[in-house]
């Protein structure tokens, strides 16, 4: 969706900048959105059950990686300020695209899990992601690879890290598929 300084960047040829200031309106017409739906007058905690199926049928963007950064850092969502963001990319050199950016997640579950890391196996159309811990294998799907990377780093932190919300396991879109020899 253009927006209008979107589509006056654009008449000076400044096309880069222009999807930035689109993606930057798409972002606050979600958040106002977000922010206007019923269940969400006070803010919540973000669910890893809600964050798998977003992963699965949401729209990879900065919407869902504000939301998954969310969730990470035990923040309430929707965001209260429209003014703070999470795509600290250019300014921080950090890639914190959770949904578009492979080398970013790649990076992410290099530096959380190691082990798991050699293990994954991502397979394309429909995009989904094998891994291994503990001796385990699982499976989870995804709407694009980045998203289904994404839902192995947020399986692995529900298998290390129970949660203290009190729901438990990883729930139906994380298959569990026997054992794993090396």
């Amino acid at each position: 969706m253009a927006t209008f300084k979107g589509n006056i960047l654009r008449s000076f040829g400044k096309h880069r900048r222009a999807n930035d200031a689109d993606a930057e309106g798409e972002e606050r017409r979600l958040l106002a959105a977000e922010n206007r739906k019923p269940e969400n007058r006070h803010p919540r905690k973000v669910t890893y059950h809600e964050i798998m199926e977003d992963l699965v049928a949401g729209q990879p963007g900065r919407f869902l990686d504000r939301k998954i950064q969310s969730l990470m850092a035990f923040d309430m969502w929707p965001p209260q300020s429209h003014a703070e963001t999470f795509d600290k990319v250019r300014e921080s050199g950090q890639d914190n695209a959770w949904t578009t950016s492979l080398p970013g997640i790649e990076k992410l579950i290099m530096v959380s899990y190691p082990q798991v890391y050699r293990t994954i196996d991502i397979q394309f159309g429909p995009a989904r992601a094998t891994f291994a811990l503990d001796g385990i294998r699982y499976r989870v799907h995804g709407k694009t690879p980045a998203m289904a990377l994404m839902a192995v780093h947020l399986a692995c932190n529900r298998i290390r890290h129970p949660a203290d919300d009190g729901t438990t396991g990883l729930g139906p879109l994380v298959e569990v598929l026997g054992a794993y020899e090396d």
